[in-house]
Parts: structure tokens; sequence; C-alpha cells
């Protein structure tokens, strides 16, 4: 018997811590799920103070652009001239919609929707810089609108010998493309340099951070190239200034970013100015990265005005200039994500098929895209039309600006107007820039594109984006910024309050 009594013993023993642990282990798991449940604590700035975000997650709540708040709030209660006629205007985001219509027209066709889901490769997949057919149409394009835009006859094999469809990347957007160069030329932590004042996403496309290592992102810092006259283009010296003082603070100088035409001034830089910034850019082993997306917006009817940097460097690109385009701006589909690179860079190349396979673009969007940017009938007469809603609609605005006797930049491109509202600051500092902003969305529920966030130095400057809302809508936010400027004027900001501030809605 007693051999038997201590076997049974431990069994029940064994049974009892397994139970036991079981229970702990149910109790363990219970809280953890409840954490995961749990509203999570904010801090007094606004953090997650919780476990159920990561830190570096919790680093991509902040918004890339400070006014992106107030252009959400503005999506909520937008202005319409018939139902809402007091609704929030936005004009600070760049969008063309005047072309809308016409563009859509096109690819609602129904032979283009045929092209996009007929063939079997775009249900498979394939090479994530683009599809044969996308690269080839893209090249196709940039000879014909780029490189020899006076050459409207050039056949299709004749322009795939100039640009050749393999130095064309494809990718979801502009400035997802701006973020793989970047982060493939680069070191974490190494600088781009940006003449000044300049597209405030910059900043984010080109991401540093000191705290947390993004692998997926390009971990570079953006410094301004201040001129004295940034609308003439920075100059080799601007270059150097700037390239000197970033080496003072112990930053590498890898890349040059050049938007042209520029924006937020909507000027074009001379061909000889972009040729001495590239120079520039290769005396010092410094890569040039140059953004073209407004290159098809110039207010002259045929961009007689631009030059392409690929006619600038006659197409001798080299390894260290990339161009980038995308349909975001000259055809109006912001939505549609689809920008392109070229590049001579086979290396660079390399690095993009595999970095792009995370944004790559969808192939029946690639597909409609090489319909319509070979359709020499349509692309023609399409930009022709645009280009004269372009300077419509900046006439108007020009002109009432001129009404109310406010400096802009004469612009010759783009589909913007940076303004000068300087002189009717409560004061010439960045705070000054501020209390103007909220006095226009709060009282004639205005947002424009703020000079601070586009690293100018001179405060009160502001980009006002004509081209995102209709004509009618245009002509409401106009007469509101008129009735605020004469209320400053009139009142003073020491006077201006509820009772000053009737009638401007």
């Amino acid at each position: 018997m007693n051999t038997n009594t201590r076997p049974t013993t431990l069994t029940l023993a064994t049974f009892s811590a397994i139970s036991l642990s079981f229970i702990a282990i149910k109790k363990w798991n219970r809280y953890r799920y409840n954490r995961r449940r749990r509203l999570p604590l904010l801090g007094s700035d606004g953090t997650i103070m919780d476990d159920c975000i990561s830190a570096r997650g919790q680093s991509f709540i902040t918004p890339t652009m400070p006014y992106i708040i107030d252009y959400l709030k503005c999506l909520q209660d937008q202005c319409d001239p018939h139902s809402n006629p007091q609704g929030y205007i936005p004009l600070c985001v760049a969008e063309n919609k005047l072309i809308i219509e016409d563009f859509a027209s096109r690819l609602m066709q129904v032979e283009t929707a045929y092209r996009a889901f007929s063939d079997a490769i775009v249900y498979c997949y394939n090479n994530s810089l683009g599809l044969p057919a996308g690269r080839e149409a893209v090249a196709y394009f940039l000879a014909k609108h780029f490189l020899f835009r006076e050459e409207r006859e050039m056949g299709f094999e004749e322009t795939l010998h100039w640009i050749r469809p393999e130095y064309v990347a494809i990718g979801s957007g502009a400035a997802s493309l701006l973020s793989h160069v970047v982060l493939a030329l680069a070191e974490e932590g190494d600088v781009v340099l940006v003449p000044a004042p300049y597209y405030a996403a910059f900043d984010a496309d080109v991401k540093a951070s000191t705290d947390v290592e993004f692998r997926i992102f390009a971990g570079c810092k953006t410094v301004p190239v201040h001129s004295n006259d940034p609308t003439t283009g920075p100059s080799p010296e601007d270059l150097e200034k700037a390239a000197l003082a970033a080496e003072a603070d112990g930053l590498r100088v890898r890349i040059l970013l050049i938007t042209n035409p520029n924006n937020p001034l909507g000027t074009i830089y001379p061909a000889e100015v972009m040729k001495s910034a590239v120079e520039w850019a290769r005396s010092r082993h410094v890569h040039t990265i140059v953004d073209e997306v407004y290159a098809l917006s110039c207010h002259d009817e045929l961009g007689s005005g631009f030059e392409s940097i690929l006619r600038v460097l006659k197409n001798d690109l080299g390894t260290d200039v990339h161009h980038l385009w995308a349909l975001s701006k000259d055809f109006g589909s912001s939505g549609f994500r689809i920008g392109t690179l070229y590049t001579q860079n086979t290396h660079l190349l390399s690095a993009l098929a595999n970095l792009n396979i995370f944004s790559s673009v969808s192939h029946p969007m690639q597909m409609i895209l090489s319909e319509v940017l070979t359709d020499d009938n349509f692309i023609y007469s399409f930009l022709d039309r645009a280009r004269e809603k372009i300077r419509y609609s900046y006439y108007f605005v020009s002109k009432r600006l001129d009404e109310m006797v406010i400096p802009y930049v004469k612009a010759k491109a783009g589909i913007f107007v940076y303004v000068d509202f300087s002189a009717l600051l409560p004061s010439q500092t960045p705070e000054g820039e501020a209390k103007f902003a909220s006095l226009l969305m709060d009282a004639a529920h205005i947002i424009m594109t703020p000079g601070q966030s586009q690293k100018d130095l001179k405060p009160g400057m502001f980009r006002i984006c004509y081209c995102s809302v209709s004509l009618d809508v245009l002509e409401i936010a106009m007469n509101r910024l008129d009735k605020i400027v004469g209320k400053i004027r009139r009142w003073h900001w020491d006077n201006l309050n509820a009772d000053s501030l009737t009638d401007i809605l």
C-alpha cells in the first residue's frame, strides 16, 4: 500500500500546480486583452501614453504639415455657392480641380476600361518599376513633352531611342518616389538642400528622426537655401553658403532638390540657373533631383518659358541627376497616386526595384496610363484647355489682389500665386503670421498655405491655390479676403472684435 501512496500524492500535487499555472496564464492573458481594449491614455501634449502603439508609431501621429488639421476641418464644411455659401474654402492644397471633368471624359471611354483589364499581365506580379507598356508610355511622353516638345510628329520608336524605358520607374506618386530616391542615394542624417521657399511636404518626404530609426524612410534632413531674390533661382554662391553652414554643424550634404517651375513662387528658373546648379552639385559630388511636376502647367500657350532639365543637359543626366514628374498637377489627378522617375543611374534603379514593392502602381492603372499618355490628339488639346483655365483663374485672382493693393509674385507657371500680406500682420513675426492665418480661418473661413511652413524668412507670405476650387467659390473667397483686408486697415488689430468682423461671410 505504501508503495502506491507516494505516486498518488505527487500526481495530485502536479495536477494542482498545473491548474494554478493555467489560472495564472488565463488571468495574465485577460489582463493583456483588457489593456489592448482600453482607450489610450493621452499626455498633456496629446501623445499616447499607452502601449497600444509603438514609439515610432506615435511619431507619425503629428501631421506632416501644420495646416493640414485646418484643411481637414474645411473638408467637413466646404463652401458651396448655393447650398452652403458660408462654408470653408481651402486654398492651401495645390490641386487643379478645373480640369478633372476634361480628363475624366477621356478615361471613361469603353476602350480605356477594356485596355485596363483585358490583358492577363494586369492580374499577375511583374517588375515593380512598372509594366513594359507603362514604362514605354512614360518614356514616349517625356521625349515628346520635355525633351523634344516642338517635335510633335516624332514617332514612337524614335522617342524610345532617346528616352529608354529601362531608365523609367513608375511609383505611387512623386512623394513616394522622392522618399525612395533619397533613401537610396543618401545615408541617414545626410542633408538635402532645397531652395526656399519650398513645398512644405518636402520635410516629410525626406524625414529624419533623432529618436527612432526609420528603416522605411529616408532619414535625411532638409536645409533651406535662401537667396536675395528667390524668384531667379539659387546661385552657386547661395548653394555653397548653405552647404558650408550645414557642414559646420557636422552634416554631410548629399542631395540638391530643385522644383522647377517653382512651388510656391510660380516662377520658372532659367536654363542657365539650372545648369549652374547642376554644375555646382557635380563639383561637390552631390546628386541633383529635379522635380518638374508643374512643367506642363505654364501660363503661356506652349510653355515656351520653361526648359526641362532634360533639354538643359541634352539628355545626358549621368548617374547624378534624376527627374521627377507625376500626373497629380498637370492632369489634376493627385488621387491616382502615379509618379514617374527618369534616371540613367542603373544602380539606383536596381535599388528602387526592391523599394518600390511597397509603393508600386496597380497594373490596371498603368495600362490606362500607357493608353492616355500616347494619345497625342487628346494630350495636346487637353493641355491647351488646361493652360487656358489656369490663366483665367490666375488673371482673376491677380486682378483682385491688385485692386486690394496687395503685392504678389508674378506667376509664370503652376496653379498658385505667392502673396505678400506682411503689411497686414499685427507684428512682423511668425506669431503675427499665425495670428493672421487664424483670423482668415475663424472670420473668413479661408485657409491658405503660410510661408512659415515653406521656410520663408519673411512673415506674412501666403500661397493661394486658385485652381483648387471652382470660379464661383474662388470669387466668394476673394470677396471675403477683400473684406478682411479692409477691416484690418480700418480697425487695426487692437479694435478687431466680433462687431467689427461682421458681414464677412
